[in-house]
């Protein structure tokens, strides 16, 4: 039974894959695979998730909608019951991995909390999301604002280029906190050149936008690039072999 768990296990993330759920991929690959018995027959596959993205995918319901289609297409016809008959369509339980025990681990854990810091990534954005009581989207232990930026992570990582996401960026002009701290979906370098790329979602926000490009061009940030949340959705690939072309005519 362990040997098929497995092969349920990878063909579901390489079919997520070949479909182009990536982020999904990323998360099924960390989930553990499982078919519950009662006796010798089956009653129910069981997703164990990480502790990170447990609440993520249980608040999620079109990750969990895509999980679980793609694990009914790899797993039909492979689970029997009594008298062996194939038992197919299962229902799906979430439940959160329990973690190894450690030596020391209330040590490791204490020091964990001493010394714990909020990070400066997607601080913006998670203040934003707040007022909602809505979470960023993880991906790859980065947050993220939307699904459209995690592909365009994807692609960046892809093309193995130093990329910061949803970085805090600090000049202090004014004083005011909303003046003097700005974040930006992308800042990228790329052979010495930096560069900007930002999702919009928002077409009718061209005074905004123009005033926080200006305000990082001051600094020296030249090359900045708006596409619409659609296209990095859909054409990921193409919009980051573009802008990286773009960006390599600022290299100096």
């Amino acid at each position: 039974m362990e040997d098929l768990t497995d092969r349920l296990h990878r063909t579901w993330v390489q079919l997520l894959i070949d479909h182009d759920y990536r982020e999904i991929a990323a998360i099924a690959v960390e989930t553990e695979v499982n078919v519950f018995y009662d006796g010798y027959e089956p009653e129910a596959i069981v997703f164990g998730l990480p502790t990170s993205v447990y609440s993520y995918v249980k608040n999620n319901e079109r990750v969990r909608t895509i999980m679980e289609r793609a694990m009914t297409t790899v797993s039909h016809g492979h689970i029997y019951g009594n008298n062996n008959t194939v038992v197919n369509d299962l229902p799906y339980e979430y439940r959160i991995q329990l973690l190894e025990i450690e030596t020391g681990w209330q040590n490791i854990i204490r020091n964990l909390i001493a010394n714990a810091q909020d990070p400066n990534q997607a601080l913006i954005t998670e203040k934003a999301f707040a007022k909602s009581n809505k979470q960023p989207y993880i991906y790859n232990e980065m947050k993220f604002a939307s699904q459209s930026e995690i592909r365009i992570a994807q692609e960046f990582e892809s093309h193995k280029v130093l990329f910061f996401p949803l970085p805090l960026a600090v000049r202090a002009e004014t004083g005011n906190f909303y003046e003097d701290h700005r974040e930006v979906d992308f800042l990228v370098c790329q052979d010495g050149a930096w560069g900007i790329l930002e999702v919009s979602f928002h077409p009718d926000r061209y005074e905004k936008d123009s005033e926080k490009d200006s305000w990082f061009k001051k600094s020296g940030i030249l090359c900045i690039q708006h596409y619409s949340a659609e296209k990095c959705y859909n054409t990921a690939s193409e919009v980051v072999g573009e802008f990286l072309a773009i960006l390599a005519k600022y290299k100096r």
